[in-house]
């Protein structure tokens, strides 16, 4: 048996701290949205969405990945497959009927795609969709090469792409709880770029991206269409990186129009 299923409940549980209870007909309830953080984040930059009710027929589920937030004593992971591995094991308990999407920003963009990816290698039930935010397309070149890099340039080079806010080098105390989390995630993500050999998607995709994004500008969202042999949207909102939370309404909307689009008739 693969070894993804035999995680303990309490194991399963640490991947999706704020999670409620599934509704006992999963097939009437809201679509749940699995959200994957940008590197170095939390599943704590959801809870605005998860805590709201901004979407009727949406439920927000933040991921909380190993070394931060919630599982801040934990060891923060350095490989794609160990954190899809979580994710798997985590979408493989889900109630048969439950209908849900992958959200990833950044980072999260990557990972969404990957676990998509693993769930279709695996025969196993797909996303009504999978929405990619402010993240490169698989098998695009990476931004940079930080990871390997010492602490002081490391956190300047993030800063300077506009990965983090600059106030963060004030407060030493920051830099140090995150330096341990964005490394591991660079790490991930130049091990993962080196790796991947990009296939098709069986579900939907749509590619949202900040007009002033340095990391992933509007020339990269549009390449995301390549990953889907379904259906694929992209759409450029204002703002730089971190557009998800300064125009989180009209993120929001879009995946509500996702949401809707798949319910619609003509679609499973």
């Amino acid at each position: 048996m693969i070894g993804h299923l035999n995680a303990p409940r309490s194991d399963r549980s640490r991947w999706t701290p704020w999670d409620s209870a599934p509704d006992p007909d999963g097939a009437a309830g809201p679509v749940r949205v699995y959200c994957l953080p940008h590197a170095g984040g939390s599943a704590g930059s959801y809870l605005p969405w998860a805590r709201g009710q901004h979407q009727p027929g949406l439920r927000f589920v933040p991921v909380e990945l190993p070394g931060r937030g919630t599982r801040l004593a934990e060891e923060p992971l350095r490989s794609m497959d160990r954190v899809v591995d979580g994710l798997l094991d985590v979408l493989a308990h889900r109630p048969a009927d439950e209908r849900f999407m992958l959200f990833g920003h950044s980072m999260g963009s990557q990972i969404a795609y990957e676990t998509a990816r693993r769930l279709a290698s695996e025969e196993l039930p797909m996303p009504l969709s999978v929405i990619v935010s402010g993240g490169r397309p698989p098998g695009a070149p990476a931004v940079a090469t930080l990871h390997d890099l010492g602490d002081d340039r490391l956190m300047k080079g993030i800063v300077e792409l506009g990965g983090t806010p600059a106030e963060v080098l004030e407060h030493q105390d920051l830099v140090d709880l995150l330096l341990p989390v964005i490394r591991a995630d660079l790490t991930l993500l130049a091990d993962y770029t080196t790796r991947v050999r990009p296939t098709v998607l069986p579900c939907p995709v749509v590619a949202l991206g900040g007009a002033d994004d340095k990391l992933a500008g509007p020339e990269w969202i549009s390449g995301w269409r390549s990953t889907t042999a379904a259906r694929f949207r992209h759409r450029i909102l204002p703002g730089d990186h971190f557009f998800l939370h300064t125009h989180r309404a009209e993120v929001m909307a879009e995946l509500a129009a996702e949401a809707a689009d798949r319910d619609a008739p003509g679609h499973g």
